[in-house]
C-alpha cells in the first residue's frame, strides 16, 4: 500500500564444511593416496551438483589443483557457469610393520633424490637466518 521503491536484499552465504566458494568457481580438497598419485588413478569426487570422475594423472604431487569446467557456481543473474578446482592432497598410511619399512627404505635406495636441493640456504642453515 506504500509508494514504490527498491527493496535491497543482503544475502550472507554460510561456510561449507568441504567447499570454498571462489567469485564463480568453487574449491575443495581431496585426500589421495601415495599409490593413486605415483601411478596415477580415477577418483570420484563431489561436486555441488553430485559426484563427478577426475582423473589423478601419474606422478602427481600433494598440493596439486586439477579444474572440472562448469562444476562451479552459477554467476549473477544465471549469467556464466563457474568452474571447480580441486587441490590433491596426498595422505600417508600408518606404517606399523616392519615389512611396509622396508618396502619403503627399498624404493628410497632405488630413487635417491633430495626434493629440497634447490632451497637456497644461508651458511647459517636456514633460508632466513633464524632457526625454527
Amino acid at each position: 500500500g506504500g509508494p514504490a521503491g527498491d527493496l535491497f536484499l543482503v544475502v550472507e552465504v554460510q561456510p561449507h564444511r568441504f567447499f570454498k566458494r571462489e567469485g564463480n568457481n568453487i574449491s575443495c580438497s581431496v585426500p589421495v593416496t601415495v599409490t593413486e598419485a605415483a601411478l596415477g588413478a580415477k577418483i570420484e569426487v563431489p561436486t555441488v551438483g553430485g559426484k563427478a570422475r577426475l582423473t589423478i594423472p601419474p606422478g602427481t604431487s600433494s598440493g596439486q589443483r586439477f579444474r572440472l569446467r562448469g562444476r562451479g557456481g552459477g554467476g549473477p543473474k544465471g549469467r556464466g557457469q563457474g568452474d571447480q578446482f580441486v587441490e590433491v592432497r596426498i595422505v600417508l598410511p600408518d606404517i606399523e610393520d616392519e615389512r611396509s619399512r622396508e618396502i619403503l627404505r627399498e624404493f628410497a635406495r632405488l630413487h635417491p633424490g633430495n626434493p629440497r636441493s634447490d632451497i637456497e640456504l644461508n651458511q647459517e642453515g636456514s633460508r632466513d637466518g633464524t632457526d625454527r
